[in-house]
């Protein structure tokens, strides 16, 4: 008898216990916070560019993740799977235009999450992080015609005329760059009506080449005694057209 009630003592012991471990059991929900780093901004310019200094939130939770890069319509363009993935991705590929990065904390039932899909569309058990943007400019002089001229220097004015450009130049900002045949800068006519106020005949014998030049904010060293060589930012040059002075 005494062993038998030592035995039903013992099971309620393991029901009781089993019955405290459920009621401690708590499970923790996916959570992504915050990404920090950027926004980034970069040219399009058949340079690689690549984010770098990104990180997620500490107190991130999930059992799986991914970050996830989107257009601006939430179109999903990739899913690198950790920060040293992300930041081998080259945007200067993608071309002109803005995405978005995303940082994905899930427990591994997460659907949907694929090139081609939309953001909006995923389904599972899963948190998303803000978002940083990178934004991709593209900039193009487009093609410059008109010349060669050839002048005789002699004390008389010589003007270029009949220069004209075909349309598809892109970008914020734009100004003709008149440079020696070494490129350094002698003149930035801004338009083409002050391009065709130069008077060539001023700059003595020698050779000038005439430049379209289109950039965006934040160009350094468009300046006087500069060389086009070295400038630097978000910019495109034209072909150049030759005047000849004798």
């Amino acid at each position: 008898m005494k062993k038998f009630v030592l035995g039903v003592f013992s099971l309620a012991l393991v029901f009781a216990s089993c019955s405290d471990d459920d009621d401690n059991q708590t499970t923790t929900a996916p959570f992504a916070g915050t990404l920090s780093g950027g926004p980034f901004t970069f040219c399009v310019d058949g340079t690689v560019d690549n984010v770098s200094g990104i990180t997620t939130d500490a107190d991130a939770a999930g059992s799986d993740r991914t970050f996830i890069i989107t257009d601006d319509l939430n179109n999903i363009l990739g899913t690198p799977p950790d920060n040293a993935a992300l930041e081998g991705v080259d945007f200067d590929g993608a071309g002109a235009g803005t995405c978005f990065i995303w940082y994905v904390r899930h427990d591994g039932t997460l659907e949907g999450a694929t090139m081609g899909e939309s953001l909006d569309d995923m389904t599972g058990n899963f948190s998303l992080s803000t978002s940083i943007s990178v934004t991709r400019t593209e900039v193009n002089a487009g093609v410059i015609s008109g010349g060669p001229f050839n002048f005789t220097v002699d004390g008389t004015p010589d003007f270029v005329t009949g220069i004209t450009l075909d349309g598809t130049g892109v970008g914020t900002n734009s100004t003709f760059v008149i440079t020696t045949d070494t490129g350094d800068i002698l003149g930035l006519p801004p338009t083409l009506a002050d391009l065709e106020g130069v008077d060539f005949d001023g700059a003595g014998v020698g050779v000038c080449l005439i430049w379209y030049l289109r950039f965006e904010d934040g160009l350094e060293g468009a300046a006087m005694g500069e060389n086009a060589d070295d400038l630097v930012g978000c910019f495109a040059l034209s072909n150049p057209l030759t005047v000849n002075r004798s």
